[in-house]
């Protein structure tokens, strides 16, 4: 399997050895999963060519210069994910769980004012547009649990911390230098991580026992449980222009005002089935990892549509790269429970003594969008588009600009990250005066495996001013497999002497929107 597609399939996953930002982070702040409105996202968000919808300023901003009136328009909703996990450690395969979380959430509030000019040709009007739309929506959970012997989140730690002085875990102000992740400074001032055979720069896990000559190892079954739940969005604030050139020609342009919230709460445990089966008497550990991100950015997004003839649309749409600039707000705590036998270790518990700040900037990819639109007079139409991303030009940097601090980043998001394709179908067809019934497709091929997503809906005209609409979409299951922490103990033939437990994971999400708009 390819480092890329392992990486993206963890995306939904927090990897409990991770102690910094990294190509996970990048990727899920560049990425976008359009909403709009209850009409856009039940004819799968295909409006570069059609416009017309205030649900579409984000995606071709000339949308609005199709408007000859004035419209305002909110949809609010419910989005939710469900996933079931699969555990496998060496006990075999031991747990099932599945795991739902729903919100309500309103992805798009938009208003559309337009001014015409009195003219019968050349510039017959032009728009003024506000919006905030939801570009991205990070609520998940994932959990699972079950029996290994084969390694154990401690010995990863431990094995990380070779090489390292203990003073650098012992300093006031270990928090602060960031020379040692917090996981591992509260693994050590827990016991659960401890110096091996008095060496200053050599560790143990208070599950591995040793084996002399054969090394450390955990040879006993740990019940190993894993919880994360995840999130927040992106919203695009949108302030557009639009005007429209003898209802042929219509061109737009948005700057956009981009605001980051994520949030993540992870919970692990490792606990012993007999106490006497390790060296230190560990019983059990928890860890628990909260994380709060917060950013803004802006970009400039260009859009024209072309009306050749009366059946036909053409249109495109660009948008700039965008500069984040984000912040990460992170606590941690570590607690452990020994049975008193050994006299080197206590059980104890331990956090950070303070909310742990991370500032840094992210450069999210240029986008470019074509789409092409045949309507069917009175009765129809049907939509297609297809945008293009390189996510190998996402790039990391520290809050002053400097990019040396993330050359590994960046060397791992030019080496892996390839060229997106995101592609979106839609239909409608009026089956009466005033009722409409849509369909839609989306596939998302920037990973393995790709996003699809399945949309439908109807809207219902409820006087010459005001119409409503509702649509639902589901994402379609996709299987993906992760580690809760990484396999450690490498020789030099790039084996790994301790494999971390494999999880697989069944994941699918859906939204079911409202949308109510009213001309004025």
């Amino acid at each position: 399997m390819k480092k890329f597609s392992f990486i993206v399939m963890i995306l939904l996953a927090a990897n409990l050895a991770a102690g910094a930002q990294g190509l996970e982070d990048a990727l899920r702040y560049s990425q976008q999963f359009y909403v709009g409105s209850a009409r856009t996202m039940a004819m799968g968000n295909a409006f570069t060519a059609l416009g017309g919808d205030l649900g579409a300023l984000g995606i071709n901003p000339a949308s609005s210069a199709l408007y000859n009136s004035c419209e305002f328009a909110i949809t609010g909703g419910l989005s939710w994910d469900s996933s079931k996990a699969q555990f496998e450690g060496s006990e075999g395969l031991v747990n099932n769980r599945g795991v739902d979380k729903t919100v309500f959430t309103v992805p798009n509030v938009a208003a559309i004012f337009s001014v015409p000019t009195g003219r019968d040709y050349g510039l017959v009007n032009y728009t003024f547009g506000f919006g905030l739309n939801k570009s991205s929506n990070f609520t998940s959970r994932i959990s699972f649990s079950g029996w290994d012997a084969n390694s154990s989140l401690l010995g990863n730690i431990a094995d990380g911390l070779e090489g390292v002085d203990n003073s650098y875990l012992l300093a006031d102000d270990a928090f602060e230098v960031g020379y040692c992740t917090p996981q591992e400074i509260l693994a050590y001032d827990t016991f659960l991580v401890n110096k091996y055979n008095g060496f200053s720069d050599s560790y143990i896990g208070a599950t591995e026992n040793d084996w002399g000559v054969d090394g450390l190892g955990v040879e006993n079954p740990l019940y190993k449980s894993y919880d994360l739940t995840t999130g927040g969005g992106i919203y695009d604030m949108q302030f557009n222009f639009g005007m429209n050139f003898n209802d042929r020609l219509y061109l737009g342009a948005n700057v956009n005002i981009k605001m980051v919230d994520y949030e993540e709460n992870l919970w692990y445990s490792e606990q012993g089935d007999k106490d006497d089966w390790f060296d230190t008497g560990f019983e059990a550990m928890d860890y628990n990892h909260r994380l709060r991100a917060s950013g803004v950015g802006a970009n400039l997004q260009l859009g024209a549509i072309w009306v050749p003839f009366n059946s036909v649309r053409l249109g495109v749409s660009y948008t700039t790269p965008t500069w984040l600039e984000l912040t990460d707000k992170v606590d941690e705590y570590m607690g452990s429970t020994f049975d008193g036998t050994n006299p080197d270790v206590r059980s104890a518990e331990s956090s950070t003594p303070y909310d742990l700040l991370y500032a840094y900037r992210l450069k999210a990819p240029a986008r470019l969008s074509v789409g092409a639109a045949f309507v069917f007079g009175r009765e129809g139409l049907l939509s297609a588009d297809v945008e293009h991303v390189r996510y190998s030009r996402m790039v990391m940097t520290d809050a002053n600009h400097n990019a040396s601090t993330f050359d590994d980043v960046n060397k791992e998001i030019a080496d892996y990250c390839y060229d997106g394709t995101i592609i979106r179908v839609g239909g409608e067809l009026n089956v009466l005066n005033d009722i409409s019934l849509r369909a839609g497709y989306n596939c998302y091929l920037f990973n393995a495996p790709a996003y699809h997503y399945i949309s439908c809906g109807i809207g219902k005209r409820l006087s010459e001013r005001s119409s409503l609409d509702l649509a639902f979409r589901t994402r379609l299951k996709d299987t993906f497999q992760m580690l809760p922490y990484d396999d450690y103990a490498w020789n030099e033939q790039g084996e790994a002497g301790c494999l971390a437990p494999l999880a697989t994971i069944a994941n699918t999400a859906g939204d079911l929107m409202l949308t109510y708009r009213v001309k004025f």
